[in-house]
């Protein structure tokens, strides 16, 4: 990365920069000096020069009685870097709160590649939400994406309760609706003719995620008033779900 622009994301102005690094040229030298280094004139050298010592990149200094200015050492940058770093870090409740108070605004992380399915998975036990709705496939058994087979087992780990819908033959109906007891979760089985999803969705906390094991990519969306309003599709598939249900 160009130094210009390394020292602008630094918050040097296009001046300032110029004069750090004609001080770095120069050594001890006068604001007259360094001034003819960086191309500037004495009075917005000095201005600068001022500026930089109240920052700290700058020392002022006195030889046999007169004024000099001497750049600090590069690695001083690093130390600008770890303070914004700490400052950040100090801020960040009241920017989260800033953040939060945008809520009506989506927002939208899409996945794609080997693990994408994976990321949803994931960000269900980093939410540790009470409940999941999920619209399953059979697609999380049959290899087609990298997922975790533990996910379950860390679901349950973390006492997060699951409700799945799911058609007629799938590893949900053959095997998991018998252990809904075990895996916290209750689970109903419809005709495939009737349910057959191609994609799978979650819905969690202020959450709504899509997983497509076929083309390895997956989308979740992040609105209370869209997860409300698909939590309530939810809801009335499910009374549908039941009253179509087949026994076990």
């Amino acid at each position: 990365m160009p130094i210009n622009i390394l020292l602008h994301k630094l918050g040097f102005s296009r001046n300032e920069a110029r004069v750090y690094l004609a001080g770095l040229e120069t050594g001890a030298a006068s604001a007259q000096d360094i001034a003819a280094v960086a191309g500037l004139k004495r009075t917005t050298a000095y201005s600068v020069l001022s500026y930089l010592v109240n920052r700290g990149v700058v020392a002022k200094t006195k030889i046999k009685g007169k004024n000099r200015f001497v750049a600090e050492p590069p690695q001083r940058l690093l130390s600008l870097v770890n303070e914004l770093e700490s400052g950040i870090r100090e801020a960040l409740p009241e920017l989260a709160a800033i953040y939060n108070k945008q809520g009506a605004k989506p927002k939208i992380t899409f996945y794609e590649g080997p693990n994408a399915v994976q990321k949803v998975y994931d960000d269900t036990l980093e939410e540790k939400p009470t409940e999941i709705l999920e619209y399953n496939t059979n697609a999380y058994f049959e290899g087609k994406a990298n997922v975790d087979p533990n996910y379950i087992q860390k679901r349950v780990a973390l006492g997060i309760k699951a409700r799945r819908l799911a058609g007629k033959g799938s590893k949900w109906d053959i095997k998991h609706r018998y252990l809904d007891e075990k895996e916290l979760s209750q689970t109903l089985v419809v005709a495939k003719e009737q349910f057959d999803p191609q994609i799978e969705v979650n819905i969690y906390n202020n959450k709504v995620a899509f997983l497509n094991y076929a083309e390895n990519m997956s989308v979740i969306i992040e609105s209370q008033a869209i997860a409300e309003a698909m939590r309530q599709a939810y809801e009335l598939s499910w009374k549908g779900a039941k009253s179509l249900e087949i026994n076990k």
